[in-house]
This record gives structure tokens, sequence and C-alpha cells, in this order.
């Protein structure tokens, strides 16, 4: 080999090397923070097992456990004692449809709000606790009695947080709140491929 070719080969690699030391410098952060060079956290899940996706609402973020299958979704945010503030729930659904929810086995106020698949709010609830099961009523009973908080047609998200919110932040129908449809729709084919 040529001592031309060899010093241009070498000063090749010393060019290739450098790139990928900028590029590396470029995606690392600070040490301050656990996000990406995307800008965004990495996945984190909550004491639920639930992946938690961050969403924001008339400019404030929120915290949301995603429910994504038919197991989560008829769970919810049942038994639970507390909801932390700027925390909450996102029920994702394959598409737009007529949705109802109901407060079974639920122990504090919660408010609700019904999206659109573009995530125009359709409807709002502050939807109230119930007086538990009682030992001498039937499942069928006592599910009978839970008032339904209806959505109006065509939802495709629900999302529920800490009792007061919706009057807060003036979440109402007409309000827009963006919603990462890929990212929802990622959450459906995980469910659908863990099933299969």
């Amino acid at each position: 080999m040529k001592r031309s070719t060899a010093i241009r080969i070498g000063l090749l690699a010393i060019v290739v090397i450098a790139m990928g030391g900028l590029a590396f410098a470029a995606n690392r952060t600070d040490g301050k923070d656990d996000k990406s060079a995307s800008g965004k956290a990495p996945p984190v899940k909550a004491k639920s097992g639930l992946p938690i996706e961050r969403v924001v609402i008339q400019g404030e973020n929120f915290d949301l456990e995603v429910a994504a299958n038919d197991a989560n979704i008829q769970r919810g945010l049942s038994k639970r004692t507390e909801i932390a503030p700027k925390t909450g729930m996102i029920f994702i659904f394959p598409s737009g449809n007529d949705r109802s929810f109901w407060m079974i086995n639920c122990l504090i106020d919660m408010d609700i709000a019904y999206l659109a698949p573009d995530g125009t709010v359709v409807s709002v609830y502050t939807m109230k606790k119930e007086d538990p099961q009682a030992r001498t009523e039937s499942d069928f009973d006592y599910q009978t009695r839970l008032k339904r908080y209806p959505s109006g047609p065509g939802v495709q998200f629900v999302i529920e947080t800490p009792a007061g919110t919706n009057d807060a932040l003036k979440i109402k129908p007409g309000v827009k709140i963006a919603i990462d449809r890929s990212k929802m729709a990622g959450y459906l084919r995980s469910e659908a491929s863990s099933r299969n």
C-alpha cells in the first residue's frame, strides 16, 4: 500500500471517530435529569405496574397510568384511597364510540373527561363515590344501583383525575387535549401482541 493511501485511510478513520464522538456528545444529557436527547423522559411504571404517560392538560403536566386492555380498563382507579395531584389514568380504546363509566369499588370522588379521537373533550363529570357493596347485596344489585356517567358519541380516550381538576383547569366540552395518537396506538398494539 502506498504511503499516501495509508495517510488517507488514517485521516478518514480519525474523521469517522471524531464524528462518532460528536454524535455521542450531542445525545448525552448533562446528568441533571433522566431525559433522552428527544427531550422525553424514559418510560416509567406506576406502583400498579402500568406504564405512565405524560399528558399536558390545559398547560399542566399530568402523569397518567395507561389502561389499554379490558382488565386494566375494568379495574381503573378502583380501591384507591387517593389520587395524587397531577396524576390519574388514561383509558385507551381502539376507536371512537359511546362509553359509560361507573364508580364500582371506588373509594374517593374523581373527575372524568371523555375525549374524541382528536383529543377534543366531549363531556366531563365529577363522579361521586358510592356506598360500598353491602354484605347482603348481590353483585347484580350492587352494580345495578351504581350511577352511570355516559360519554356521548365518538369517544376513544378517557381521562380520570383528582376531583376538582376539571373545574380548576376549566376542562369542558370543546377543550382540546393533545393526545399522541400513534403512541396510544402503540399501547394497544403491545396489548394485542402480548395476548398472542
